[in-house]
C-alpha cells in the first residue's frame, strides 16, 4: 500500500510524485494519467506560478511525460484519493509549515464532511457517462458514519411472554391460564402479553454487518480510519458470498425496500444496494476513489459566512437601527435585493427583463463598535495565498485575486453605499478574509484608485486579512459564531462614512459635535451671505461648537485650498484631492468643541479680551498636526477675529 502527502497547487515533476509514493516512473505515469483524466491532476506550464487558480490557458493537453522541463502537474484538489491500492492526501494550499500535515488535514477533511452534509451529498460515483466509476471510499465512508449515528439495520417481531412488558393479550391470557377466584372476581397471575423485539437473525440486519466489517478493514488498510478519525468495527467473519450471489442480495434488499417505510431506512438500504451492486465490478476493474472537493473555495465561503454571521439573507427590519423613511415600502425585502440587477431592454418591439443575476457579496456584517454606532461590514472569503516575493529588488504580488474580484469588491460598497447612510451605520468596511496557518489581521490591503472616487462616492481600500484556518474550522465544527469581529480585524480598517461632497462631509462633523434636538435642526435655516452664516437667533444657544466649527471651516478652506466655497460657486472644485481632507475635518471638529469649552469657562470680562481668546485659539490647535498651521500668522488673526465677532453675537 504506497501513501503520499500532497499540496493543492503545488507544481510537481513526475519523479517528485514517484519519490513520496516511493514506486517506479512507469507506475507513476499510470497513475498520473488515471488522475488527469477524472480532474485531479492537471498538467500546467512550468512557469505557471504556484498556489494560483488555474485557467484554461494554464492547463496543456498533453500525455504524462517525464522529463520535459516545459511541463510540471498540479493536484487540484482537497481530500483523500484511492487508485487501486495507492492512496493520495491531498492538503490544502495555505498549510506550508510541514509537508506531512496529518492533523490539519483531519480537521479539513471534518469540514468538508459538515458542508457536505448541509447541502446533502453523497458522491456515489466520479466521473460521467462512460468513465463513471462508483466512489467506494465515499460511500464506505458514508456507510460507518451512519452506523455510528443510528446503529445497526434493524427488523422486529412480535413474541408471546408470560408476564412481560409489553400489551395484554386478554383473549389469550382468559383462555389459556387459569384464573384464582376470590370474591367472586378472577385474578389471572399469568398474563400473556404481546412484545416487539429485535429480530437477531435477521436477513438484512446481518448484511448490514458484514458490509460495515468489509469497509472498515479495506479502510484501516490504507489507513484512512486514522485519517477519519473512524473507530473500527469487526461484528461478523461472515463473507458477502455467503449470503448468496449479487443478484439475490439486491432481491432480498429490493423486497424489503418494498415494506419499508422509514425514510433512514430506505436510504440506508439503497446506500448498501449501490455497494453490492458495484463491488463485483471494482474488483474486476479499475478502482478510483475520492473523498474531497474541486472546490474547497466554496466551503471555505460557507465557513467564513457561518463564523461572522452573515445578515444577507435576513430582512431589512430585522436589522439593526430601524428603517429610515426611505426603506419602508421594502423592509419585508432581504438585505441581498438591495443590490441592483441589471435590466436588458429590447428597442422594436420594446421589451424588458430585469430579473437576472447581479453581484453577491459572499457575507455582509453588522455588529455594534459601542453602544450606540453599528459597523457596516462588506466580507468576501477568499481562497488565495497571497505573497509578495522579492524578484530582482522589487517585490512582486503572487496568488492574488484577480482584478475582477477587486473590481467587484468596489461595486458591493458603492451598491450599499445609499442603504447605510440613510441606514445611520457610522463605519463601513471592505476586506477580503483568506486563510492562513496563522492569523493576521492586518496583513495589507489593495486599492484601484479610478474606483477609490466615484462621482461624490469614496470607496474604502480593500482590506486583507489573513485568518487562522484552524481557528475558523473549530468555529464552524462547533456551531459557535464570532461576537468579538473587531479582534479578528485591524483597527484601521474601520473607517467613518463620510459623505464626500465637500459641505456635505462638513455636516457630518456637525452633526457629530451638536447637542442641538432634532427639532431644532430642522428648523435651522442656513444660507450664506459674505462669508458670514445666518442662523435664526432662537437656536444659536444650542448649536455651541457648531457655529464655532462654521468659523473656522471657511478659512481652513482658504488656508489649506485657495478658496472659500461659502463665498463663491466654484462649480465641481472640492477637496478631494487632497488625501487627508477627512482628518483635517475631524480635527477642526475637535478643535471647536474644546474652544467652546474654554469660552463657557471665561467670565464676561475675559471674553471681551481678545488677548486672553488668542491664546486659547492657538492652544486648542497645538496638538491638532494637519491644522496646526491654520492658528499661526494672518490665518490665526483672521480665526480670533472670526470668534470673536461670534462671541460678540452669542455669548456676550
Amino acid at each position: 500500500m504506497a501513501k503520499g502527502f500532497f499540496r493543492e497547487l503545488r507544481h510537481y515533476k513526475v519523479n517528485e510524485i514517484s519519490i513520496e509514493l516511493g514506486i517506479e516512473m512507469e507506475e507513476t505515469k499510470r497513475l498520473v494519467g488515471i488522475l488527469k483524466k477524472y480532474g485531479i491532476v492537471k498538467a500546467v506550464k512550468a512557469a505557471k506560478a504556484e498556489y494560483e487558480d488555474l485557467s484554461n490557458q494554464d492547463i496543456v493537453l498533453t500525455d504524462v511525460v517525464e522529463n520535459n522541463p516545459e511541463i510540471q502537474y498540479v493536484f487540484d484538489f482537497v481530500g483523500v484519493v484511492m487508485v487501486e491500492e495507492y492512496v493520495f492526501k491531498c492538503y490544502p494550499k495555505y498549510i506550508s509549515s510541514t509537508i506531512e500535515p496529518i492533523e490539519q488535514l483531519k480537521k479539513v477533511l471534518k469540514v468538508i464532511k459538515k458542508y457536505n452534509d448541509k447541502e446533502q451529498l453523497v458522491y456515489l460515483y466520479n466521473g460521467e457517462e462512460d468513465n463513471k466509476i462508483f466512489n467506494r471510499l465515499a460511500v464506505s465512508l458514508h456507510l460507518l458514519e451512519e452506523y455510528f449515528q443510528y446503529g445497526l439495520y434493524t427488523n422486529q417481531h412480535d413474541v408471546i411472554e408470560t408476564n412481560g412488558e409489553g400489551e395484554i393479550l386478554w383473549d389469550k391470557t382468559i383462555n389459556e391460564t387459569f384464573a384464582l377466584i376470590q370474591n367472586n372476581r378472577p385474578y389471572y397471575v399469568e398474563l400473556q402479553t404481546q412484545n416487539a423485539v429485535d429480530d437477531e437473525m435477521d436477513y438484512i440486519k446481518r448484511l448490514h454487518e458484514c458490509v460495515l466489517t468489509q469497509c472498515a478493514l479495506e479502510l484501516k488498510e490504507t489507513g484512512i480510519l486514522e485519517l477519519f478519525d473512524i473507530a473500527e468495527v469487526e461484528f461478523t467473519g461472515a463473507q458477502l458470498d455467503d449470503f448468496g450471489d449479487v443478484d439475490y442480495i439486491k432481491y432480498r434488499l429490493e423486497q424489503e425496500l418494498r415494506t419499508q417505510f422509514v425514510t433512514r431506512k430506505q436510504t440506508l438500504l439503497k446506500t448498501i444496494y449501490t455497494y453490492i451492486a458495484n463491488d463485483k465490478a471494482n474488483q474486476d476493474d479499475m478502482n478510483f476513489s475520492l473523498y474531497g472537493t474541486n472546490s474547497f473555495n466554496l466551503v471555505w465561503e460557507k465557513v467564513c459566512a457561518e463564523n461572522f454571521g452573515s445578515v444577507l439573507d435576513k430582512k431589512i427590519y430585522e436589522l439593526p437601527l430601524g428603517l429610515s423613511e426611505d426603506y419602508e415600502a421594502s423592509k419585508n425585502e432581504k438585505l441581498i435585493s438591495i443590490i441592483d440587477k441589471p435590466q436588458w431592454h429590447k428597442n422594436n418591439p420594446y421589451i424588458t427583463d430585469g430579473k437576472v443575476d447581479t453581484l453577491k457579496p459572499d457575507l455582509i456584517c453588522i455588529y455594534p463598535c459601542d453602544d450606540t454606532e453599528y459597523c457596516f461590514g462588506i466580507y468576501d472569503a477568499k481562497y488565495y495565498c497571497i505573497d509578495f516575493k522579492e524578484v530582482n529588488g522589487k517585490y512582486k504580488v503572487t496568488g492574488q485575486p484577480g482584478v475582477g474580484d477587486v473590481t467587484k469588491q468596489y461595486l458591493y460598497q458603492l451598491a450599499y453605499d445609499d442603504f447605510i447612510s440613510k441606514q445611520g451605520y457610522k463605519y463601513v468596511q471592505n476586506m477580503f478574509f483568506c486563510p492562513q496557518e496563522s492569523a493576521e489581521p492586518d496583513y495589507g490591503y489593495v486599492e484601484m484608485k479610478m474606483l477609490h472616487n466615484i462621482g461624490d462616492k469614496t470607496l474604502e481600500n480593500i482590506v486583507v486579512v489573513k485568518l487562522c484556518a484552524e481557528d475558523m474550522y473549530d468555529l464552524y465544527l462547533q456551531n459557535e459564531q464570532i461576537t468579538d469581529i473587531k479582534s479578528y480585524i485591524p483597527s484601521v480598517a474601520i473607517k467613518r462614512v463620510y459623505s464626500t461632497n465637500f459641505a456635505n462631509r462638513m455636516m457630518a462633523y456637525l452633526k457629530g459635535i451638536t447637542k442641538a434636538s432634532q427639532e431644532a435642526q430642522t428648523k435651522m435655516e442656513m444660507k450664506s451671505e459674505r462669508g458670514k452664516l445666518i442662523y435664526p437667533k432662537q437656536i444659536k444657544r444650542e448649536l455651541g461648537a457648531k457655529l464655532i466649527y462654521d468659523v473656522i471651516c471657511p478659512i481652513a478652506t482658504g488656508a489649506f485650498y485657495g478658496f472659500n466655497p461659502y463665498e463663491k460657486d466654484y462649480g465641481n472644485m472640492v477637496a478631494e484631492d487632497m488625501g487627508n481632507s477627512y482628518e483635517k475635518c475631524e480635527q477642526i471638529a475637535l478643535v471647536a468643541i474644546e474652544i467652546e469649552k474654554h469660552i463657557k469657562e471665561l467670565s464676561e470680562q475675559e471674553l471681551r479680551d481678545e488677548t486672553i481668546v488668542k491664546v486659547i485659539v492657538q492652544h486648542c490647535f497645538d496638538d491638532k498636526e494637519d491644522i496646526s498651521a491654520m492658528a499661526k500668522g494672518s490665518s490665526l488673526d483672521k480665526l480670533v477675529e472670526k470668534v470673536m465677532e461670534l462671541i460678540r453675537e452669542v455669548y456676550l
